[in-house]
């Protein structure tokens, strides 16, 4: 009997699901383009950067914080006290796909502010001011980019949380995790914001 049973176990073995790659739907492409615009093409009165593919959750080391607590859904903190199983419902959608790799290209259409590019164009780490000058010079003036997660969705498709993140230059960027709500007509609308990083230049006196 033992001996059977490990057999069938090894012909059946219990794979954890495979992420998804697929193009992003009307819902989330609404999301990001709302993002991209009210948020940071408004805010510099430039075009702005979108990596075409969602941003990777990978992150190895004992420096690595839980994704939950990185991507700033470790807790419902947007919502009221009425909502927060839904807070709570996209916050772990947001999780169940973090593996996902969304295809983001199409935010462009109809936008002359958003800019897709690929992942090959992002400035390397180690970019200088000069590097980041030239990203900027063939890619229209753009003042930085743009990685977004996949979207989270509650069960009842009218709440949404996404984490964002911008770079703007060596020293210069942040991460954020945004949560969105469906008015009654389907626009989605910014419902609360929270900082989780973020970089500023170093001044010369070291403060």
């Amino acid at each position: 009997m033992l001996a059977a049973a490990l057999v069938s176990c090894r012909q059946h073995p219990v794979l954890p699901p495979l992420p998804q790659r697929r193009l992003a739907n009307d819902a989330e492409l609404a999301i990001y383009r709302l993002l991209a615009e009210s948020t940071y093409v408004r805010s510099t009165g430039r075009p702005v950067a979108v990596v075409s593919y969602s941003i990777d959750s990978a992150c190895a080391g004992a420096a690595c914080a839980p994704l939950a607590e990185r991507w700033g859904v470790d807790a419902p903190w947007w919502a009221s006290v009425a909502d927060t199983q839904r807070a709570r419902s996209a916050n772990a959608a947001l999780l169940r796909h973090a593996g996902d790799t969304i295809d983001l290209h199409a935010i462009g259409q109809g936008h002359e502010q958003i800019l897709p590019i690929e992942t090959r164009e992002i400035p390397v780490a180690e970019s200088d001011a000069g590097m980041w000058g030239e990203f900027q010079y063939y890619h229209r003036g753009a003042a930085g980019l743009l990685r977004f997660s996949p979207v989270g969705f509650s069960a009842s498709g009218r709440e949404a949380v996404v984490f964002a993140r911008w770079d703007c230059g060596p020293a210069c960027g942040h991460t954020v995790v945004t949560a969105l709500r469906a008015d009654s007509s389907a626009t989605w609308r910014i419902a609360d914001m929270l900082l989780l990083s973020s970089r500023r230049p170093t001044s010369p006196t070291g403060n």
